[in-house]
């Protein structure tokens, strides 16, 4: 009968001690899942287009079109702060993802003349076949397509979507650009075909970049709110801005007039935000189309798209920064991106 006692006591201290390594084995699993769960999180894939430029260039300052970057030039890619992981870097031309490229013309600016719209063909014809093309004239604080975007750059090339207008209709109050700005900030924000996550967006925009509706000169050492305002639009919506400079000469009656260089500053400012990269030599509109052509070429040759996995959900905007590896250089890109590149419709 002792035996048998001390045989259920025995049994039941195993037990007891059998439980307590099992919770504590439990409490154990717990906390290390607790530990390792951001691992598990969901990742965001979010594309960003980046250049290397000289280290010693200022924000907004023109540089040298350098070579690509590599993904060994690139040190720690922050957003908000925090480092992310990148998982690819792609050449933005002939690179797997499409770059839907839309061109802009100011209602307000008699364009096409000396073989203006034939360099801008040449242009179209070298982009490669990963590259949709678009047109439109800013009209009225809105683009007005006439070619939707397309992979077929044979389109573009039509007469009726390269229009050129007379002195009059430049000049007709009726075509009113109405403020550049509020036509690529609503572009940007109503994309032709709805803003896919999976492709890049950009602008090329032909004018003199000074406002309509505000014919006063900004101070040099003052931000535009337009252009600030447009900024804000193009990094929300994950689209890059080429302002090329160009002005009728001589100008149509009624078109505003700005301080020296204004037109040149604000596309300026505009590109220093965004990423993007402003096209103008000096104070004038250039004889021939070709030189700063050939230059945006180049600029969108050596940009590579460079992919990271954010922890945070899609359409959360947040702070960039990058550090470079390459020697001598440092990352351009814009100052805020959009996580997934998509915004809740």
């Amino acid at each position: 009968m002792t035996l048998h006692l001390n045989r259920n006591l025995s049994i039941h201290s195993a037990s007891s001690l059998i439980s307590r390594h099992l919770l504590t084995a439990a409490v154990a699993a717990a906390m290390l899942l607790s530990i390792s769960a951001p691992l598990s999180i969901a990742q965001t894939p979010t594309m960003i287009v980046l250049h290397a430029v000289p280290q010693n260039i200022k924000k907004g300052d023109g540089y040298k079109v350098q070579p690509p970057l590599t993904k060994d030039d690139i040190g720690d890619i922050k957003l908000h702060g925090k480092p992310v992981p990148i998982v690819s870097v792609d050449p933005l031309l002939k690179g797997p993802h499409t770059l839907q490229l839309m061109i802009l013309f100011d209602s307000m600016q008699s364009i096409g003349g000396n073989g203006q719209f034939d360099s801008i063909r040449k242009f179209i014809d070298y982009l490669p076949p990963n590259v949709e093309v678009g047109v439109g004239w800013m009209l009225q604080s809105h683009v007005k397509i006439t070619q939707p975007l397309t992979a077929d750059h044979k389109l573009v090339d039509s007469d009726t979507v390269m229009h050129r207008q007379s002195y009059a209709e430049a000049a007709n109050p009726k075509n009113s650009n109405g403020n550049i700005y509020a036509c690529v900030r609503d572009l940007s924000s109503h994309w032709p075909g709805g803003n896919d996550p999976n492709k890049i967006r950009a602008v090329l925009m032909f004018s003199d970049g000074l406002i309509s509706s505000n014919a006063q000169p900004q101070g040099g050492d003052q931000d535009n709110p337009d252009v600030t305002g447009l900024s804000n639009i193009m990094q929300t919506y994950g689209v890059l801005p080429y302002p090329f400079y160009y002005q009728d000469n001589p100008e149509p009656t009624g078109h505003p007039s700005g301080g020296y260089l204004e037109g040149q500053e604000h596309y300026t400012q505009l590109a220093a935000n965004t990423g993007g990269y402003a096209l103008y030599e000096g104070q004038f509109s250039p004889g021939s189309f070709d030189s700063l052509l050939d230059r945006l070429y180049a600029e969108l040759q050596s940009a590579v798209v460079v992919t990271v996995n954010s922890p945070d959900k899609p359409t959360k905007q947040v702070s960039f920064d990058a550090t470079s590896k390459r020697a001598g250089y440092k990352i351009f890109g814009p100052d805020n991106v959009t996580i997934g590149n998509t915004l809740k419709k």
